[in-house]
This record gives C-alpha cells, sequence and structure tokens, in this order.
C-alpha cells in the first residue's frame, strides 16, 4: 500500500508497471461498482446520461488521483527527478509520449540519489 499512499522513495520499472496496472484494474472495479450502482450509466449510444455519470467520473477521479500521483512521483524520483515533472502529460500528446519514455523505459539512476536509496540495490 505504501506504493500507492506515499510519494517518499524511488521504484524501478517494474514496480512502476505492476503499480500502474494495479491502478488500471482498481479502476476498471470501481467503474463496475459506481455503474451497478447507478452512476456512471450510458445511453444505446455510448454519451453519458443525466449527472448521476459526472458525480460517478467525480467519485473515481477522487478516489485515483492520489495513487497515481504517487506511483508517478516516485518513478520521477528514481530518475533522479521532481515530482513537478508529471506536469508534462498536460502538453498535449508530447506530454503523454514523453511521460511513457520517461517514467515506463528509461533506467532510474545508478546508485543513491537526493531521494533514497537505489531500488535494484535492495533486493
Amino acid at each position: 500500500m505504501e506504493l500507492f499512499l506515499s510519494m517518499n522513495g524511488r521504484i524501478g520499472r517494474g514496480k512502476f508497471w505492476l503499480g500502474l496496472l494495479g491502478l488500471v484494474v482498481a479502476n476498471f472495479l470501481l467503474s463496475v461498482v459506481l455503474s451497478v450502482a447507478g452512476l456512471m450509466s450510458v445511453d444505446e449510444t455510448g454519451m453519458p446520461m443525466g449527472a448521476g455519470y459526472w458525480v460517478g467520473m467525480l467519485i473515481l477521479l477522487a478516489v485515483m488521483i492520489w495513487p497515481s500521483i504517487c506511483v508517478y512521483a516516485k518513478r520521477f524520483h528514481d530518475r533522479d527527478k521532481s515530482a513537478w515533472w508529471m506536469l508534462i502529460a498536460f502538453v498535449p500528446i508530447i506530454g503523454a509520449i514523453w511521460l511513457l519514455v520517461e517514467c515506463g523505459l528509461l533506467q532510474g539512476s545508478d546508485g543513491p540519489n537526493r531521494f533514497g536509496p537505489d531500488p535494484l540495490a535492495e533486493r
């Protein structure tokens, strides 16, 4: 749970991808629960039905935002960068590509850095 609740420390690429997988599964399960509860319903064309949909989306966002921030922050810390680099995601198209490459593909810094010990050295 520390992975999803704290921005302290560092994580490697493997733990990052597992964390993202956990977030996707949690997002799906919460969406199903909200749909069964009558929120997040859509009509036959896929358009949102009523205010309940938006309430459901706000609940989903409120529950998922902090764990997502924590996972990305730890991965940026492993790259010896500030968590503020997450804001690059707001740059259309290029931001998402940058985030994918930076967090998901590039190796973290070797040895300890200002955010903690090397997560690969702890094995």
